[in-house]
């Protein structure tokens, strides 16, 4: 990954790309109404138990990194289903205490209401992601191509890797939001984020 100007930047306006679509559209009442996500009576303990699934997490973030969870095949199409499971296992905390605490999925922004709706949102805001992403490089040419390659064998096995660590993000935000507001339910998880990405970027020179 590219820490400079010519990956963060366009990077950044492709995000806000989608937040902004998504802000227009809500205001234009154009996509689905917000379930209700019912505070606690204990918000605090929550929120710890929030905690310690991010620390089980990057414990089993680091057991996967040290090659102890499942091994690689030499089969390729196996070592792809090989990922995906080891990524439900480092992120299976969430899903315990989710278990453990009898919370529902919407908790974590997880919910089958208005599914099309938000999956078709979800397909366009990529896309235009995307495409202001390889136009703010200069990529255009690129665009076909990546678009193609997103729903390819090796971008599938990807997704889940992708699909739970926005879960873990949503896990900890609502958690946060419950104790300790909006402002902070924002800064914390994006810290914590960056405590486990940054040092393996380090390690490999970005």
């Amino acid at each position: 990954m590219q820490s400079n100007s010519f990956f963060i930047i366009p990077l950044s306006m492709a995000y806000l790309s989608a937040c902004g679509l998504w802000f227009l559209l809500d205001r234009k009442k154009l996509v689905w109404s917000p379930e209700s996500i019912i505070t606690p009576a204990k918000p605090w303990r929550e929120m710890t138990f929030g905690l310690l699934a991010c620390v089980g997490i990057l414990a089993i973030g680091q057991v996967y990194s040290a090659g102890l969870l499942i091994p690689k095949s030499s089969l390729s199409w196996l070592n792809q289903i090989i990922w995906i499971v080891n990524n439900f296992i480092i992120f299976s905390p969430v899903f315990i205490v989710l278990a453990l605490r009898r919370q529902k999925l919407n908790t974590v922004f997880i919910s089958a209401r208005n599914i099309f709706r938000k999956l078709g949102f979800g397909a366009l805001a990529s896309t235009v992601g995307v495409v202001l992403f390889v136009g703010i490089r200069g990529e255009w040419h690129r665009t076909t191509e990546i678009l193609i390659n997103s729903v390819n064998g090796n971008s599938l096995a990807n997704f889940p890797a992708t699909f739970f660590e926005n879960v873990a993000l949503a896990f900890l935000f609502v958690r946060f939001k419950w104790a300790v507001g909006i402002k902070w339910a924002i800064i914390i998880p994006s810290i914590l984020f960056a405590i486990a990405h940054v040092p393996g970027s380090l390690a490999e020179g970005d």
